[in-house]
Order: C-alpha cells, then sequence, then structure tokens
C-alpha cells in the first residue's frame, strides 16, 4: 500500500509540473523556408486573464558533418495582455544540406521555465516534402541533449566548455535541459550552477582555476548521469505498476 501511494505522489507531482509548462503561457515556433533561407518566428499566447512580465530565449542549434554544434541564442524580456499572442523573435538562417538543426524556446517567469517549443530537423529533408518541419506537440516535449549557457565571467564559460565536452563524450543526452549558470555572490566572486530545469544538481565557487573548474565539470556529470539514471528508473518502475 505505501508503494501505491508514493507511485500515486509521484505521478501527481509529474502531472503538476507537465501541466504548468504551455498552460498559462504558450510557447510556439513558426518555420516557413524560402529558397535557401529559412524563416525562425518565436510565438507567445497568454491563455489567461493576467497581465504577464516575462523572459524569453530562442535558441539555434546546428550541428554539421562533423559532429561540430553551433549555438545562436536571442533572449529578451516582454510583455503580454491578457489572451494576448505575440511574436517575440524572428530570425533566418542559410540552410546546409548536411547539418541537423534543433530550435528551441523557452518562456521563463523568474528563474521557471512555463512555456517550451522545440522543432528538429535535417536541412537535406526540406525540399523532399511540402510539409513544414517536424513540430512537436506541446505537450510531451522530450527535449533531448540540450545544454544552455548564461555564464558572466571567463571561469563560468571555462567551466561550461569543460562540462559540454564531457557532457557530449559521455553521450549522456538528456531528455531535459541542463542548464549551466552563473550568478554574481559576496565581493567579486561568482557561484556557478548546473540545472536540470529547475531543480539545481551541482553548485559551487567559480575561481580562475582550469584544473579545479575541470574537477566541478567531472564532479557535475556523475550528479548530471546519475539524475537522468535515477529518472529512468523512476519512470519504468511507474510504468511497471
Amino acid at each position: 500500500m505505501r508503494i501505491v501511494l508514493l507511485i500515486i505522489l509521484v505521478l501527481s507531482i509529474q502531472v503538476s509540473r507537465a501541466q504548468y509548462t504551455n498552460t498559462e503561457v504558450i510557447a510556439k515556433i513558426k518555420t516557413n523556408t524560402i529558397d535557401d533561407t529559412f524563416s525562425i518566428s518565436g510565438i507567445a499566447t497568454n491563455a489567461t486573464e493576467v497581465y504577464k512580465s516575462l523572459t524569453y530565449k530562442m535558441s539555434v542549434f546546428r550541428t554539421d558533418s562533423n559532429a561540430n554544434v553551433s549555438k545562436n541564442m536571442q533572449e529578451g524580456r516582454f510583455t503580454l495582455e491578457s489572451n494576448e499572442s505575440k511574436e517575440l523573435v524572428k530570425t533566418s538562417i542559410t540552410t546546409d544540406r548536411d547539418a541537423k538543426i534543433v530550435i528551441l524556446l523557452l518562456i521563463y517567469d523568474e528563474d521557471k521555465i512555463i512555456g517550451k517549443d522545440r522543432v528538429e530537423f535535417k536541412e537535406k529533408n526540406i525540399d523532399e516534402s511540402e510539409s513544414p518541419p517536424n513540430e512537436l506537440a506541446n505537450d510531451g516535449i522530450e527535449l533531448k541533449g540540450i545544454v544552455l549557457e548564461e555564464t558572466k565571467t571567463k571561469p563560468g564559460k571555462d567551466f561550461y566548455d569543460f562540462f559540454y565536452t564531457s557532457y557530449s563524450l559521455n553521450q549522456i543526452n538528456g531528455s531535459k535541459v541542463v542548464g549551466v549558470f552563473e550568478k554574481l555572490s559576496f565581493g567579486r566572486s561568482t557561484i556557478i550552477q548546473v540545472k536540470i530545469e529547475d531543480v539545481v544538481v551541482h553548485e559551487f565557487i567559480g575561481k580562475p582555476d582550469l584544473e579545479y573548474l575541470e574537477n566541478m565539470s567531472k564532479v557535475a556529470i556523475r550528479k548530471v548521469y546519475k539524475y537522468f539514471k535515477d529518472l529512468k528508473k523512476q519512470k519504468e518502475t511507474i510504468f511497471q505498476y
């Protein structure tokens, strides 16, 4: 009975979290291809009767045929009246037939993700069909392998480089967004955090010491790996019941 109650509690928490995303504010990526140019728009819709003041981040990840990843990100603050839709950002990229592209739009209320959308495609498939790229539904979006960077100093950037290299080499490919964040602390020091969505899995004081930062990245990778391993085990246990 205790096990059953625990499973029900976990399911309730997961359902409540799923409902929170894209419920009050809906994120949507729209795409359009014109000749060799790919146009991308990020749109937010306020589904409530309440005025909203929010921030957004739209990232474009391009992986070439040699598995090299480049990222372009745009971010900003915006407001929405009740039931208002607004185009937050519009950009365009040139096509590369051998590239894989992932477009990710995240909408934040302070530091919490409340809206998200993701589009993934291989550009060589664009002209093989008149239908748009594979846009995943807002419900059940899996943001596999995405690592965001929000650092402020060189030590923060160095840590991110160590962490992302290790994340890629270990082929973790987590099903949730992993972020490396840096915030100001006392004096001139900063705190570097590794978060999976809203969960802080590791944090430490930033120092301009490459060996220290590399060691911290190894610790963080182990914690991230364990997080996804436990998450997978939890889902398998729930599925069995």
